[in-house]
């Protein structure tokens, strides 16, 4: 490749000294030769172009988002669990309320307080492990020997038994005696003990509300 360049230069080269010829001459005989600026044309600057602004998010939907079936289970399994610890709370509460009066108190004293039946105040005792005072009477059973203050003691529980509105099985059970014995006792005292009388709700502490 660089002989072939060569040979196209001195082939060239006669027409090249002939226009130096020329030009001399040229100046010689007093022309001379105007040099002309190159092009003066320059780019104009980059235009800098701000950063995009980020699109704003859009506003979440203020629309409540509606209960599927899977919420509703799970929500009424929440409700269904609080209840039931409200229940175990309340029954807690209860037997120690009723432990603490049998500390002091026998079953008659505590049924007075609490208005409950006796066979609750024996369920609660079994289930908390306690007892209630002994009553300072003599046997209900032993029907040989009549203790006059005894019975005068037992004829007020039974009018204030019957205030409250206790049934007769009721009031002989808080009073721990015998059918015979509750009979002769209101016979004695003149009691009017109606027979069918229903007695007040079991029930001491207020259950607690169920939720809609």
């Amino acid at each position: 490749m660089i002989s072939n360049h060569l040979s196209m230069v001195e082939a060239l080269r006669p027409a090249c000294n002939e226009l130096a010829h020329d030009i001399e001459a040229f100046l010689i005989s007093g022309g001379t030769i105007q040099v002309l600026e190159g092009p003066n044309f320059r780019p104009p600057p980059a235009r800098h172009h701000p950063a995009p602004r980020p699109k704003p998010a859009k506003a979440a939907s203020q629309e409540p988002k509606q209960m599927t079936c899977l919420d509703k289970m799970a929500l009424r399994d929440i409700e269904r669990d609080e209840m039931k610890a409200l229940r175990d709370k309340a029954k807690d509460e209860e037997l120690e309320y009723v432990r603490k009066l049998a500390e002091t108190m026998t079953y008659t004293q505590a049924i007075l307080i609490t208005g409950m039946h006796l066979r609750t105040l024996h369920r609660l005792a079994e289930k908390g492990g306690f007892k209630f005072q002994r009553s300072d009477s003599r046997s209900n059973k032993d029907l040989r020997f009549i203790d006059e203050e005894r019975d005068a003691r037992n004829a007020g529980l039974i009018r204030e038994f019957l205030a409250r509105g206790f049934s007769r099985n009721q009031a002989r059970e808080s009073t721990q005696t015998t059918r015979k014995s509750f009979e002769r006792l209101l016979e004695k005292f003149g009691i009017d003990y109606p027979k069918d009388t229903k007695g007040p709700a079991p029930a001491f502490f207020a259950k607690p509300a169920q939720q809609a």
